[in-house]
């Protein structure tokens, strides 16, 4: 892989780890289909407008387990799993965790030195919605993502799309 897969997206795409919980019939999963893509400015290394796009489908189970089947431009196909509610993991350059932020909302958490990343999902019947924020910690000036490289200081990610479908 080369520089210009920095790993900042697979941080972004590692924390949509936040998979719908639905209303429907006790014990049955609730699913979801995403993607995401974003253009990322860094200045360590020096990349402009580095394309990053990530895709997969997401389930959150009856035991509160979530699975997250993921496939990027930057870390290639992955797997993730988390307990929602659960302790922060640990993660490269950081942490990730899941959490309840609504009836029909969960909010997953990709922690770094200088910023965090939070995706909201929210599911209601037939329809999806995937937010996305890049908040700086009081004090830093610059973005930082875990690379194949190591860290990047990157100036605030765009996103360019982000959608979601339960299926």
């Amino acid at each position: 892989m080369t520089a210009r897969t920095i790993c900042f997206a697979t941080a972004l795409a590692a924390t949509i780890l936040a998979i719908p919980s639905s209303s429907d019939a006790a014990g049955k999963p609730a699913r979801a289909r995403f993607t995401m893509e974003a253009l990322a400015d860094c200045q360590q290394p020096a990349l402009q407008n580095i394309p990053i796009r990530a895709e997969g489908t997401g389930v959150l189970s009856a035991d509160r387990t979530a699975t997250l089947d993921m496939d990027s431009n930057v870390e290639g196909r992955v797997q993730y799993t988390a307990t929602l509610g659960g302790k922060p993991h640990e993660a490269p350059g950081g942490s990730t965790s899941l959490r309840v932020a609504g009836k029909h909302t969960l909010k997953a958490i990709r922690d770094y030195p200088n910023n965090s990343i939070v995706v909201y999902m929210t599911v209601i019947g037939n329809s999806c919605t995937l937010r996305i924020e890049n908040r700086l910690k009081p004090g830093k000036r610059q973005y930082t993502f875990q690379s194949h490289f190591g860290i990047a200081y990157c100036s605030r990610p765009r996103i360019v799309r982000a959608d979601c479908v339960p299926y």
